[in-house]
């Protein structure tokens, strides 16, 4: 299994996020059979014992402050850096940029080492991915301008993504079979969810959205505006908490009793909301705590993460027990907004759809009903593409939910080896419905129930992982995101929501 050198926060979040198994390794063994990864700084004696594990064969994963004393023919210039472009290495499947702002060097490093090999990259991760900073942040689209959401300012999927990639690349390098639990339902390719926020939408406009849920055959999950739609029937629709008033607030108090409000509403109409969504997609340590407090067990703020698998917010030092569930926030208004034609919307989600689903990551989209009742045909259209999608898992928030808190715990409770070509599972798992991945060296890939038993590897069914096309026009006009026009426009919008902000108080 992975070995990990420190217990950072960050660190235990992706390899749990991935569903691989890690050690913690209290002092630099002489000996290791698996990948090490380096996130703190090591004294003379460790940077000794690294190196011979790499001249032994060991492949290492750090940073590129660790590799200078790794290597001290090194020396890496540091600069001022807005993002990491895909420079073309598999470590940047399914990833078209970085969006990080980092002084650091400008380059991810790959080299061998001995009879190993170094993968470092130019920043430190555990930083990288605690950060809860919030701006306004466009998205591209080859249009006149670009849709722009205030979301995470760090964008922690990709950097997850880029660990998780190196990672597996250096098992490959090891010739190691790698496995993790898998991400969805059976073998599903992704998860499709759509969340609806109620926001002020008049009755007939959420009625419009009960008959869309109807038409499509998906299931919706509904945050409610309890103050504007105050008397929903427990229906058995998905109906979870959006707020009382239409506010996120800077204290604790506030937040809290806004939130105990709207869930009292629903709790009269017969419903028992586990799930939270803040208005305007707005997070801060505050609110978790007001989630939290009143017995919420999931959320989702796009101000927090976006695109990513479901992770934990750290506050007080410490993981919060309420998962977040990332969704992508870029809803209709916000294209409409970009001036994009209803084709133009149309094209924008089938482009963000099957970018997910070759990446395997999760395809959850929200938006409000007074868009669905003003764009009907479209929101269909939007739908059924993504219902038509090959070994998509038709999914909403909640069960979504469930589905990764089972997973986390068959992960805490199982443990899997692989000798020779024989794989040892142990687990309390008695399901059928969450499998073994398992990536061979030559690049095929196999799935397996996780079931406890001895397994012969060579008696699986075994295909090939087909490498990602990346989009070279998407890339080639990254940059553009960072341009000085497109800094200008953000900086109206900017000024728009520091108007707002204070109306809001």
């Amino acid at each position: 299994m992975i070995g990990l050198i420190k217990k950072e926060f960050a660190w235990i979040q992706m390899l749990e996020q991935e569903g691989v198994l890690y050690q913690l390794l209290d002092t630099i063994p002489d000996q290791y059979d698996y990948p090490i990864i380096i996130n703190r700084s090591l004294n003379q004696y460790e940077l000794q014992q690294i190196q011979k594990l790499l001249n032994h064969g060991t492949c290492i994963l750090t940073d590129t402050f660790n590799l200078e004393k790794i290597k001290p023919d090194l020396k890496f210039a540091s600069r001022k850096n807005r993002y990491l472009l895909n420079d073309g290495t598999d470590i940047f499947n399914n990833i078209t940029a970085i969006d990080y702002q980092y002084a650091g060097h400008n380059k991810i490093f790959q080299s061998e080492y001995g009879n190993g090999n170094i993968i470092a990259i130019p920043f430190h991760i555990n930083q990288a991915l605690l950060d809860t900073g919030n701006e306004r942040k466009p998205f591209y689209y080859p249009s006149r301008k670009f849709p722009s959401e205030i979301t995470a300012k760090v964008n922690k999927g990709v950097i997850r993504k880029l660990v998780i990639n190196c990672i597996r690349k250096l098992y490959r390098k090891m010739n190691l079979n790698y496995a993790h639990l898998w991400y969805y339902l059976n073998q599903m390719q992704s998860a499709f969810a759509f969340r609806v926020d109620t926001d002020f939408g008049p009755e007939s406009s959420l009625q419009a959205t009960f008959d869309l849920e109807d038409k499509t055959g998906i299931k919706f999950t509904y945050f409610v505006n309890t103050k504007a739609h105050p008397a929903l029937a427990n229906n058995k629709r998905d109906f979870q908490i959006h707020c009382y008033e239409h506010l996120v607030y800077k204290d604790y108090q506030r937040n809290y009793d806004n939130i105990h409000k709207a869930k009292s509403i629903l709790e009269k109409s017969g419903i028992n909301p586990i799930g939270f969504v803040s208005p305007y997609g707005l997070w801060n340590q505050h609110i978790q705590k007001a989630i939290e407090d009143n017995k919420l067990k999931y959320s989702s703020e796009f101000s927090f993460a976006y695109d990513d698998l479901p992770l934990f917010p750290v506050i007080e030092n410490r993981w919060s027990g309420v998962m977040q569930i990332p969704v992508h926030p870029i809803c209709i208004g916000r294209l409409v907004h970009a001036s994009l034609s209803q084709d133009q919307c149309l094209d924008y989600y089938q482009k963000y759809f099957d970018k997910q689903l070759q990446a395997n990551e999760p395809i959850f989209i929200y938006d409000h009903p007074h868009r669905i009742i003003q764009f009907p045909d479209i929101f269909y259209k939007i739908l059924m593409r993504a219902k038509q999608l090959p070994d998509i898992w038709l999914t909403n928030m909640t069960e979504f939910y469930h589905w990764w808190q089972a997973r986390l715990s068959t992960l805490k409770q199982s443990q899997w080896q692989i000798k020779q070509d024989q794989l040892h599972i142990n687990t309390q798992n008695q399901t059928d419905k969450i499998f073994l991945h398992i990536i061979t060296p030559d690049q095929t890939e196999t799935f397996i129930p996780l079931q406890q038993g001895i397994y012969n590897l060579q008696n699986l069914s075994y295909k090939n992982i087909i490498k990602p096309i990346m989009d070279k026009t998407e890339i080639a006009n990254y940059p553009k995101l960072k341009s000085r026009r497109t800094r200008m426009q953000i900086n109206f919008y900017q000024c728009i929501d520091k108007i707002l902000d204070k109306i809001k108080g």
